[in-house]
Order: structure tokens, then sequence, then C-alpha cells
């Protein structure tokens, strides 16, 4: 199968196009349409071709290690994927440049040089890479290009240029444009299908997650019981860098809060929700007026493609932050959508709690199912018609006469919540368990309550000189309406920090502590850039390794631009196409072995296996079968 002229070219623009690497594909494109007018060929070998293909491995592998070094595992070998027909075109180039115009099999599978070697008497085919090129192309043209119309207009044309100059002759054209024109359409239209689908896919997913989910401000919602997964974990999310003074203001970096209760799950109902605009060259972006009094600089894991930003109680400016949108709610979160392992920030902060929503209706609900224990309780301690500041130093005190544990000892008595068996009974919990019970408690007392998630900031690295924030150190806590402002409460036993420490840090952390300070000292590093010397040394060296392999090969032919030979196929001397001169003609469509048995039964059955062999079968026939076949074929001519 031979390509019509200039095809490889055009797809190597196309790719360039789509890419946008034209400067590479132009003088890539001109190199191998260069050798239908040049009367220039090299009598290559088997082995030149084995070396030319290693070589363009070994810039794969290199180009690979380079952008995954630069952009990770996965946005490298994308990236690597990308460059292939640069990469593989010397392959393509020295076909054309050689003789027999085409590739040795061998060239491209390493496993077929060691059955080679072992046995040289097996015959390798010789292969045309130029279609499996103008593929490459277009699949490295779609690379990180999802739903261009360009890229599916561009890939039908050159599919329409190839298969039209392959159609049968035969086929009248009309009738060939209206079922490629059907092809084409039929596939647009399943590409539209797969890609509903991919979505859809994609929504039942993030549904499922969600129903796993340790926290998604999005939809609002955490569930009792997500922390306590969440403790089983001993990976650094976060990263705390300033003075002590300042970092021991940001103890609790707050993610989200939640205002309304069900069953088991705090949702965050009726919010305000806001897109900021960015400032100061696009990496600041305000959350609240007035004069910041301390700053931390934070190292936040990212989690998904919109990261909640960890972030003090009282931050009014997020700084250094390099994305391109950033939304806020009035329950306090903040979601940027960031890319990459880590994004950094400086967060501006001061005393109060900022860019807040005021006490709404559903701050002072208590739900059905736990008023009663909680109207109850509040009776009992007496907090009707107190001051707030009064309740409040109330509810802590009764509060810290509870132990802290991280699991039941058993499940709660038939018919009574988790919350009252916590507060009537066992009287040991986790931080859950304390800050979902007070925000009950006071709102039971008539001030308005919050409950909020995050991290707490505890852990001083002296490798890292800065303060980590583990998966186990999630945190919840609650926020009250005190004297016409917003406080934190922690009523969780300080305890708990040391408990958590002694009961689920592995014996290995120091070791694996380490070993992630590399892996993020790795990833934090600057891009490897290539100058425009190494670009000059690396076409240099291309240039000397070119000469030496083909110095001395050289092959001039005839005047005239074409200057190869046309391909011999093995098996193209067979005596059995005599004989089929001398029987009568098959008709359309007939086989060659539904033939025979029609003029001949039983008569060439044998001829025609061997014939078969000698043109397929790359081992082809013995001497002995070969002699065979031809007296079979003479006999009957």
């Amino acid at each position: 199968m031979s390509l019509p002229p200039l095809l490889v070219g055009a797809a190597a623009l196309f790719w360039g196009w789509q890419s946008g690497n034209l400067a590479v594909a132009v003088p890539v494109a001109l190199l191998l349409e260069a050798p239908r007018w040049v009367r220039l060929r090299f009598a290559l070998e088997d082995a030149d071709y084995a070396r030319i293909s290693d070589l363009c491995t070994v810039f794969f592998v290199g180009t690979a290690v380079i952008l995954a070094a630069n952009r990770g595992i996965a946005h490298g070998v994308i990236g690597a994927v990308q460059w292939l027909p640069a990469i593989l075109s010397p392959i393509l180039l020295a076909q054309r440049l050689g003789a027999a115009d085409r590739v040795p099999l061998t060239a491209v599978f390493r496993y077929l040089r060691k059955m080679k070697e072992r046995d040289p008497r097996l015959k390798v085919p010789m292969i045309d890479t130029a279609g499996v090129y103008v593929a490459l192309c277009v699949v490295a043209a779609g690379v990180g290009n999802p739903l261009a119309r360009g890229y599916y207009a561009g890939a039908v044309l050159l599919a329409a240029w190839a298969l039209y100059a392959l159609r049968p002759r035969h086929a009248r054209i009309a009738a060939w444009a209206l079922l490629f024109a059907a092809g084409t359409g039929l596939g647009y239209a399943g590409q539209l299908g797969v890609i509903e689908l991919q979505a859809q896919i994609g929504e039942w997913i993030a549904d499922w997650h969600m129903r796993r989910a340790e926290s998604d401000s999005t939809r609002g919602m955490t569930d009792i019981g997500t922390i306590g997964r969440l403790k089983q974990r001993d990976t650094i999310v976060a990263r705390v860098y300033g003075a002590p003074q300042d970092v021991a203001r940001a103890r609790l970096l707050h993610r989200a809060s939640y205002n309304a209760f069900v069953g088991t799950t705090w949702v965050g109902r009726r919010s305000t929700r806001g897109e900021l605009q960015a400032e100061e060259g696009g990496v600041t972006w305000s959350l609240a007026p007035g004069p910041a009094e301390r700053r931390v600089q934070i190292a936040l894991r990212v989690e998904q493609r919109r990261t909640l930003l960890s972030l003090p109680p009282g931050v009014l400016r997020v700084t250094g932050l390099a994305v391109t949108e950033v939304a806020r709610t009035g329950l306090g979160v903040v979601q940027a959508a960031a890319e990459g392992d880590w994004i950094q920030y400086g967060a501006e902060f001061g005393p109060a709690i900022a860019f807040y929503d005021p006490p709404a209706v559903d701050d002072d609900q208590l739900p059905p199912t736990e008023r009663d224990t909680f109207s109850r309780l509040a009776q009992e301690l007496g907090l009707a018609g107190l001051p707030s500041a009064q309740s409040v130093q109330r509810v802590m005190q009764h509060l810290s006469g509870f132990t802290y544990s991280l699991w039941r000892e058993s499940p709660p008595p038939a018919g009574v919540t988790p919350l009252a068996d916590f507060m009537t009974r066992t009287k040991s919990g986790h931080c859950e368990y304390f800050a979902a019970s007070a925000v009950l408690l006071l709102r039971a007392a008539g001030i308005p309550a919050r409950y909020a998630t995050g991290y707490s900031v505890m852990e001083y690295s002296a490798l890292e000189g800065a303060y980590v924030v583990r998966a186990r150190h999630a945190h919840a806590w609650t926020r009250a309406w005190v004297e016409g402002r917003w406080i934190d409460l922690d009523p969780t036993p300080p305890v708990w920090f040391g408990e958590e420490k002694s009961l689920l840090a592995p014996a290995w952390e120091k070791l694996a502590d380490f070993l992630r300070w590399a892996a993020y000292r790795w990833s934090q590093r600057e891009e490897l850039q290539a100058s425009d010397a190494w670009w000059a040394v690396l076409a240099l060296l291309m240039v000397i390794l070119a000469w030496r392999l083909l110095r001395g090969k050289r092959v001039l032919f005839r005047a005239g631009t074409e200057s190869v030979a046309p391909r011999r196929y093995q098996g193209t001397d067979s005596e059995f196409y005599e004989l089929t001169k001398s029987l009568p003609p098959r008709t359309a469509g007939e086989t060659l072995t539904a033939w025979l048995a029609r003029v001949a039964p039983g008569r060439y059955a044998e001829a025609l296996r061997l014939h078969q062999r000698l043109r397929f079968d790359p081992k082809g026939l013995d001497v002995e079968q070969r002699v065979r076949l031809r007296e079979l074929c003479r006999a009957g001519t």
C-alpha cells in the first residue's frame, strides 16, 4: 500500500498546527518529502535501521523523563506522546533515503532481532512505516486537544486524502463520497455521544464519591465519622511557615462550615457565594477589608481541580496564589481552581473572623431527632436567660468533663442517636462529637452556632523548618455568635493531639517524613530549561551521528525523480501463475480454492497450498518443496 504524494508532509504540518509546534513541524515535513525530488539514496543495512530506531527510543525516553521531571509523571508521558511525530521522524526519513524504500521489521522490534540472531535463515519482512507515521501524527495532534472542531476537520481531510487514493478503481466517485460523508457524520455523532457518556459517567463517579466524601463544600455536606476516617491517614496535606507568634494565632485552619444537621450529616444551606477578582499581578485575592496584623505562608496539597484552601479564621487577603479562579461562600469556604501537586500562598489575617455571613434562620435550629435531648440538657445546665458569654462558658465547662476517644466501645442503644448517647451515656468521643454537641447545646440556649471543619496546626518539623499538617490532624470545632461577632470554640479536650500521635503514628514515621520532604522539595524545584546553546549542541550531535551512520553508503541513481527500484515481493516467480493461465477464468469475487474446486476438482489442492506458503509464509519453502511446486504446476500446463 502506497500513500498519495505529500500526505506525510501534510500530516506533519497538521500535527504542528494542532499542537502549537509549527516551528518544528515545517522542517520535519520538508525533510520527509524531500526524497521525492532528490536522486540521492543510501545502501542502509538492517543494523543501520536498528541503530536509528534505538536512537529514537532513547530520545523518546529522555523527552519523557525531562517532561515528567518538570510536569509530573502523567503530564510528562502525555507530553512525550505529543512529540512522537518529531522523535520518530528519523525512522521514516531513513526509509525514504534507503535504496529499498522499506524498513526491516527487526528495526522496530528488538525481539525479532534476537530471533534473527538465533536463526540467520529467518526471512524478515520489509514494511512501509509511512501509514503508521500519518496515523501517529493524527493521534499526537489530538493529545491534550479536546473538543477542537479544527482537529476533527483536519483528521477527516487527511483520511479522505488517503482513502480516495486507495479506493478501488472500479468504485464510482459519487458513491465513495456519499459513503465517506456518512461515515464522517456518524463518526462526529459518535464522538459527541462518547463525550456525553464520559460526562455522565463522571457525574456518576462524582456522586459515588460524594456519598463517601470526607467533605464537599460544593454540595455543602459532611458526615459525622468522616474526620474519624481521615485520622487513619498519616499523609502530610499542608505545611505552615511563619513566625511562632503568628502560627500560634493560626492553630485552626478553617476549610468549611455547616449550619444544618440532618440525621448524621451536616449541610451548608442558604449561604452567599461570589467570584473574587485578582489584584496586584493576578496573585493577590482580597476576602475582606481591613488591616492585617499577622501573616503565615501555607503550602497545600492539591486534592482536585477545585481545591478548598485551608485558612486562618481572620484571613483578609490571600497573596502569591497563582491560580485562574477563586470563589468564596458566606460559610467561610474559599475554593481555588488549582493545578499541579502543591500550591503555595500567603494568608494575611486579623484577630476577628472575617467574610462570614451573619446568623440566619438555620443557625439556631435543632433537628427533631436531637431536640428533646439537648433542650433537656440546656434546662439542666440553667442556660436559659444567661448572657451569651456565660452560656458559652458553662457549655465548655460541661464538656470539659468528657473524655477523648477515637473509637466507640459499643453502638448506641436502639432508638438513641449517636449524639444523644454521647451526651448522656458514654461521654467519650472524638472531635466531631464534641463540636456537634456544642453547636446543638448552644442553639438550645438560644445562641446561633455552626459546625466548622479544617485542620489543627500542632506539629513542628525541625527537618522542614515548618509546621506540618497531616490528614490525621483533621479537626472539627464550633463557631458561636457571641456579643455581635463570631468566635471559635474548641470543646475537644486538648489531650487529643498527644493521644492520636501515640496511637496512630507509625513506627517508621520519621523515615516516611524524610521521603515526603524529599519528594516535596523535588516537586518545588525550578523547571529544567534548555538554552539555545544546548539546542545547538543537540543539533550538532544529530548531524555528526547522521554523518557517521551514512558515510560510505551513498548510492547515485540515474537522472530522474523516480530513483527507487520497484519493490520485489516474495513468491512472484511462482509457477502457479502459469498454471492459472491454462485453466478456465475465475469469476468476480471467487477465491482460488473455490475456483480450483470448480474447474479442476481435487487436482491442484497441493499446488495451491505450496504456492500460498511461498507467497505469504515468511519462512517460504525449502528446496524440496520448491521443486515439488514446480513439478505440480508444469504437469498441469
